[in-house]
């Protein structure tokens, strides 16, 4: 068979393409993606091996940044459970020290050796109350002293005026130097019996300054000394310079001593309510009012001094006590300073503390350890300044109120 015959019959017994068979797209995905996969799977294995030790080291700079950035000042407070809502109508908030307006300091007025204390510190006591005895043997020594001397004075002046009565009545002619010496002599021992007199008084008084007494009624801030210390009037030499026995303040006039700043002192006039609360009782509040603003400022710290009176203060009140001052509008109500004890207990957060995200749920900050710490919260209502929080607090816990929009969880913070 020639060659063309054989190639012509080979051909007839060919496929065409237009009857192959033509492979779906789903075959042919299956057949690749399991090849792309393992590749996919290797690059990043051996991105992530190679890649490894950048990782670390940019993650530890990171940290590095992270911890040796200036800490935020954020203002923590601590969170507090109280029966009492916020006060409303609030002008201004400031804080500032309990004084009393009458406090005297207790001293010696004569030298000697305490013998007898009949006062603690904290005790009430009456004016005219005794506080403690001094050694009293020599003033009682010089008061006698001083008493028989009036006694030979008076006896003296007496001799003198019987003289100069008889010099009177004899019926002699006297000299004028015997008449003269005769009257001095009278005129000497009557001044004698003066000046013996007010020695006898300076004495009894030494003697009597040997009971020290309170010079008002009030409450005893500080005791000085105790039995056996020595102590002179006026701090003399050789004695304690503590001639101050005590401390003093008279309980019902109080006032909250407080330093404005001059941008807010606009905002305050005399006459205008306030509520005190002391720190030391977060659940009680007085009322009160400012009686004095100072014409003058201090300079050095851009503020001016306001006094508000506290009225109808009692024994839990501490001079030199912190306390928080409220100043009301004129519109505001006044609640009662005493806790209602049916009242539930409430937590009261202030409101630049609380932040809100996209969806409307509320969180706050706590610092602990210098660090923060993401506290979602449930809010109940809000007061002026002030929002009350149902969940996710329970008291005690120290929370951010400052640049809180530019915190974030795990921050380092400025406690």
């Amino acid at each position: 068979m020639s060659a063309p015959r054989l190639r012509e019959q080979l051909q007839s017994l060919s496929i065409g393409t237009h009857q192959r068979p033509v492979a779906s797209a789903a075959a042919r995905t299956r057949r690749v993606a399991p090849v792309i996969v393992l590749l996919l799977v290797g690059g990043l294995g051996a991105a992530g091996w190679y890649g490894r030790e950048h990782i670390r080291g940019w993650w530890g700079s990171a940290r590095a940044v992270l911890d040796t950035a200036p800490a935020l000042d954020v203002r923590p407070i601590t969170v507090s459970v109280t029966r009492n809502a916020p006060q409303t109508g609030v002008v201004l908030t400031a804080s500032g020290k309990i004084v009393a307006d009458h406090q005297v300091d207790v001293a010696t007025k004569v030298s000697g050796q305490i013998v007898a204390l009949k006062f603690e510190q904290g005790d009430a006591v009456a004016s005219g109350q005794q506080l403690a005895l001094i050694e009293d043997r020599n003033y009682r020594a010089l008061r006698d002293q001083a008493a028989a001397r009036l006694a030979r004075a008076k006896a003296t002046l007496a001799f003198q005026q019987v003289n100069w009565a008889r010099i009177q009545t004899v019926d002699r002619m006297w000299s004028e130097i015997e008449l003269a010496d005769a009257r001095r002599a009278l005129d000497e021992a009557a001044a004698d019996v003066n000046a013996a007199e007010a020695a006898l008084d300076f004495a009894s008084k030494q003697l009597e300054d040997c009971v020290v007494t309170a010079p008002i009624a009030g409450v005893v801030l500080e005791r000085n000394v105790e039995v056996g210390d020595f102590v002179a009037a006026e701090g003399g030499r050789g004695a304690n310079a503590n001639a101050l026995f005590a401390s003093i303040a008279d309980m019902t006039k109080l006032r909250v001593e407080i330093d404005v700043s001059e941008l807010d002192i606009a905002r305050l006039s005399r006459g205008m309510r306030c509520v005190v609360t002391p720190d030391a009782y977060k659940d009680r509040r007085y009322n009160g009012s400012v009686m004095w603003i100072d014409p003058g400022a201090n300079y050095a710290k851009a503020t001016v001094q306001v006094k508000v009176r506290i009225e109808s203060p009692d024994d839990l009140l501490r001079v030199d006590g912190s306390a928080q001052v409220q100043f009301l509008s004129p519109d505001a109500a006044v609640e009662s300073r005493e806790p209602t004890s049916a009242a539930a207990e409430q937590l009261w957060i202030p409101a630049q503390a609380l932040r809100s995200e996209a969806d409307g749920a509320t969180f706050v900050f706590a610092v602990t350890d210098g660090r923060l710490r993401r506290v979602p919260v449930r809010v109940a209502e809000r007061r002026g300044e002030s929002v009350r929080v149902t969940d996710g607090l329970r008291g005690g816990e120290r929370i951010a109120t400052a640049e809180v929009a530019r915190l974030s969880d795990g921050q380092r913070v400025r406690e």
